[in-house]
């Protein structure tokens, strides 16, 4: 009897009659999800799926209609996301839930917005934020740079930081350049660059060694970055070292090793600091049906999964034009994220490496 109290929870909370309406023999309803299950990037689109599919066990049928999750594997290839909009819209879609790339997300925007499909997304990049038929719901990295700014001078007091940035992509660009803007006139900063692939990091720590450094900001892929701070630790084994959302990952942890053991980074969600009564319920659901912790990205999953549904149940038809101006009309979601106010401010989470997991240190908030 206790485990079915937080599924009945869920399904009160959530749905209330639409749950359990019988289900239908008429045409399913397809969510699409375009997501990267294989690939170096395959563990996160694997999280975002089982959120999703977590979310589809609660709610499973709208408006009389079974609802079907349609996935496309992108195989970690940015341009594998565009071919992912028009393949699921082909096949009927009436909403997509996105992926986390931001090179990957910007490459398949303009396929969105000609496809006139709804698109839920995990993706952090700002330049996504005009597209009307794209909801975003986890922190921006503008917004994860501006709270990893003010940590790092308020609760770290560093003075001179450097910042490592992967050259290539668009993710850690944005994230830097934020960062580096949000500072105290104060803090000095120094920037090394890297390419893409790099996993010795024998030049970039040289140049390193030359900056008077008492601070390291280093957001980037998983892999990466993992490589970069084992690097860092050999000649700087106490300074502080700060990074982004995507050191959740559990690869993270896997090649980073000893090295990776007490370093900051900001996340969406913070499992052991919930928000809500849906952020618990999530984190129960979650528990019981994969028998291990959530990471941000199964949130956004089930987040983007309910959110799609609403649009539906709510607007009261599938029709993605109506779903579409629903999601644009929402000024707050009360999910597993916690509770965003889309225009006011949000709330972010940074978390400290310890152990095999990131735990939560501290929010801190932003306006939007």
């Amino acid at each position: 009897m206790k485990r079915l109290i937080p599924f009945l929870l869920a399904l009160f909370l959530l749905t209330g009659c639409d749950a359990i309406q019988p289900q239908s023999k008429v045409d399913p309803l397809v969510f699409g999800i375009f997501e990267p299950t294989t690939g170096i990037f395959g563990e996160t689109g694997e999280e975002t799926l089982r959120g999703a599919k977590l979310a589809q066990d609660i709610r499973p049928v709208a408006l009389g209609k079974k609802i079907e999750l349609k996935l496309y594997n992108t195989k970690s290839q940015s341009f594998e996301a565009a071919n992912g909009v028009a393949y699921l819209s082909d096949r009927g879609a009436v909403g997509l839930i996105g992926t986390f790339g931001s090179d990957s997300m910007q490459m398949a925007s303009p396929v969105i917005n000609a496809a006139k499909i709804p698109t839920v997304t995990g993706s952090t990049s700002p330049k996504l934020k005009d597209n009307y038929w794209i909801t975003q719901i986890s922190v921006s990295d503008d917004e994860q740079a501006r709270a990893m700014a003010r940590f790092a001078d308020e609760t770290l007091h560093v003075k001179d930081v450097a910042i490592m940035i992967d050259s290539e992509t668009l993710y850690g660009n944005e994230l830097a350049y934020s960062f580096e803007r949000n500072l105290p006139d104060y803090v000095n900063v120094y920037k090394v660059f890297y390419h893409t692939g790099e996993s010795r990091f024998h030049n970039e720590i040289q140049r390193l060694k030359k900056l008077p450094v008492d601070s390291v900001y280093c957001p980037g892929n998983s892999a990466a970055s993992a490589y970069l701070v084992r690097a860092i630790r050999t000649e700087y084994p106490d300074i502080p070292i700060m990074g982004g959302d995507r050191w959740e990952n559990p690869s993270f942890k896997a090649l980073g090793r000893k090295a990776v053991e007490g370093v900051y980074f900001t996340a969406h969600y913070a499992r052991y600091e919930t928000f809500n009564i849906a952020s618990d319920t999530f984190l129960s659901l979650y528990r019981e049906k994969y028998g291990k912790e959530p990471t941000s990205y199964a949130a956004i999953g089930y987040d983007a999964y309910n959110l799609l549904y609403d649009a539906v149940v709510k607007g009261g038809k599938d029709d993605p034009a109506a779903m579409a101006q629903y999601l644009r009309k929402q000024e707050s979601f009360d999910g597993a994220l916690g509770i965003k106010k889309r225009f006011t401010t949000r709330s972010v989470p940074i978390l400290q490496q310890q152990g095999s997991r990131g735990n939560y240190v501290t929010s801190v908030e932003v306006s939007r």
